[in-house]
């Protein structure tokens, strides 16, 4: 029985969808269940990426420490994904730390043992193609919005993108629940958490958005969109 639910949870991650039943089956052969408590390091900034992970449930950071000591978050993992395979593949050391927010359940693949399954699936190999290339995706948006967008723009961009991914449109009274505490979001935004607080209460005080809690409600996506374009400044 708790194979059957871990090859279900498995095949929620894009990696391992469309995998036949024997491929689950090798699968299944060297996968290695973990848990995490809130807070655990699961690695560390250079550490020898020796494997990949599968986040089943729970939320993971990923982030890296400036030289002054400053933790800026690169990405926050949740249930359903992959993480640190780019390392894993490369042979070289993991860049960021991982570290978990909530408890968590996690799926381990040690890179060696992954690689002969590769050459056995060419689904499994074109999964992993797209993996990788839309986790490029991603990195490159986030550069961009760092490079190029204030504060206020990457805050509209990131609620725009999470209504469409949980409810496949954003629309006026899409309600969201904010995944990190706000200091986590600001790191993830490039930002400080006294400049989120200024910048939804700009978005609250013109009816752009209600704020309670770790609640947000989108009240005019329209005037969202402008200010994530660019198109209207806060």
């Amino acid at each position: 029985m708790e194979k059957n639910r871990l090859i279900e949870e498995l095949k929620q991650a894009d990696l391992f969808s469309r995998l036949e039943n024997s491929e689950l089956d090798d699968l299944m052969a060297i996968a290695r269940t973990r848990r995490l408590e809130n807070g655990d390091i699961l690695f560390s900034a250079g550490d020898q990426a020796k494997g990949f992970y599968v986040l089943l449930a729970g939320k993971i950071k990923l982030y890296k420490i400036s030289p002054d000591g400053k933790e800026y978050i690169l990405r926050v993992v949740g249930g359903g994904q992959t993480f640190a395979e780019a390392a894993a593949f490369s042979g070289l050391a993991y860049p960021v730390f991982a570290e978990s927010m909530s408890q968590c359940r996690l799926v381990y693949f040690d890179a060696d043992d992954f690689r002969n399954l590769i050459q056995k699936s060419p689904q499994l190999a074109l999964n992993m193609i797209a993996t990788m290339a839309l986790l490029l995706q991603s990195l490159n948006q986030k550069i961009e919005d760092l490079s190029l967008r204030e504060v206020g723009a990457r805050l509209c961009r990131h609620l725009l993108s999470r209504a469409r991914r949980e409810q496949s449109e954003a629309k006026d009274g899409t309600t969201l629940q904010l995944e990190t505490t706000k200091s986590a979001l600001a790191a993830s935004l490039g930002t400080i958490s006294e400049t989120l607080s200024r910048t939804f209460k700009k978005l609250q005080n013109r009816g752009i958005l209600q704020v309670d809690g770790s609640s947000v409600t989108l009240l005019d996506c329209k005037q969202l969109e402008e200010i994530a374009d660019g198109d209207i400044k806060l």
